[in-house]
């Protein structure tokens, strides 16, 4: 099955439900366009970042009841919220597990999640032919120190693909933090998605702290992934177009193809997150931080 990313970037589209198919109707006054059919089996997401969209409730349905999930996006695609299916048991022991909150174990799993980010941060710099001899240090240690990782990830990461910048900021304007903001929040969705369906509750982190309209758990599963998006951006970055709305396609497009390796075979970025979100399961289930995986941007990266 081909699993979709769906980018709603024109303005006064609607969209329906039409034979087990999400169908796109472009806005009357262009009367030329034709409608646009997907299959809602195949959509693991739904991102609508344009203005006067119109979601009719049997289309939000049947993209729900296929497990995916709405991105809704605000002015200038800064993601405002999300239409995620409905929390499920799949194993009454792990979500009782998680709900306990054990601290050791927790801490175990934290600790492996920032070391497959900084990990994969050092695969990024690897990359583009920048060595850190910071991030190689770190991961030697029993703890990853994440804020001084991030530091010096950042230092050498913005200059590499053309900004004078050398600090990442989620409230700044400037193109590269507003596109990994939109590249970050297409991830959260996916994440969100993943750990729902795999019976965990998005709402008790491991390492981020519940917050005000915030999901720790999700942010804590991000973090090995964000790398990926940032090795995205390095090499969009690269191209002719530029703007915002190229970078919207450019993600959609890359989280479909994009590949890393799990074990002998290569596996689409799109179903390592479920791997990751059910791995986490088997943890708490297991009371045990081993079964955790998490992808490796340097091992392998195929499109």
């Amino acid at each position: 099955m081909a699993h979709h990313i769906l980018h709603i970037l024109t303005h006064g589209v609607s969209l329906g439900r039409d034979r087990g198919h999400l169908i796109c109707r472009a806005p009357k006054q262009d009367e030329a366009a034709s409608d646009r059919r997907m299959p809602l089996e195949d959509l693991r997401a739904v991102v609508i970042a344009a203005r006067g969209v119109t979601l009719t409730s049997s289309a939000m349905a049947g993209i729900l009841e296929n497990e995916g999930i709405i991105l809704h996006c605000g002015e200038r695609y800064q993601p405002i919220g999300v239409t995620a299916p409905l929390p499920r048991t799949v194993d009454p022991k792990t979500m009782e597990n998680q709900a306990r909150r054990l601290a050791s174990l927790n801490q175990r799993v934290w600790n492996r999640l920032l070391r497959g980010k900084t990990r994969n941060q050092r695969g990024v710099l690897a990359d583009r032919k920048i060595p850190c001899a910071y991030l190689d240090r770190a991961l030697t240690a029993p703890k990853i120190d994440e804020s001084n990782c991030a530091r010096q990830y950042w230092r050498l990461y913005f200059p590499s693909i053309g900004w004078n910048g050398s600090r990442r900021d989620r409230h700044c304007e400037n193109p590269p933090n507003q596109m990994l903001n939109y590249g970050y929040a297409v991830l959260c969705a996916l994440c969100h998605r993943s750990l729902v369906i795999h019976g965990l509750l998005p709402q008790i982190g491991v390492g981020h702290c519940p917050s005000y309209r915030g999901d720790p758990l999700v942010y804590d599963v991000m973090e090995p992934y964000r790398p990926f998006v940032d090795w995205m951006l390095a090499y969009f970055m690269a191209q002719r177009d530029t703007s915002m709305e190229s970078w919207c396609r450019f993600v959609g497009r890359s989280l479909k193809e994009l590949r890393t390796r799990r074990g002998p075979i290569a596996i689409k970025l799109m179903d390592a997150i479920d791997h990751t979100a059910r791995s986490l399961g088997d943890c708490y289930r297991q009371l045990s931080a081993d079964p955790l995986w998490v992808p490796d941007l340097g091992v392998d990266l195929a499109t």
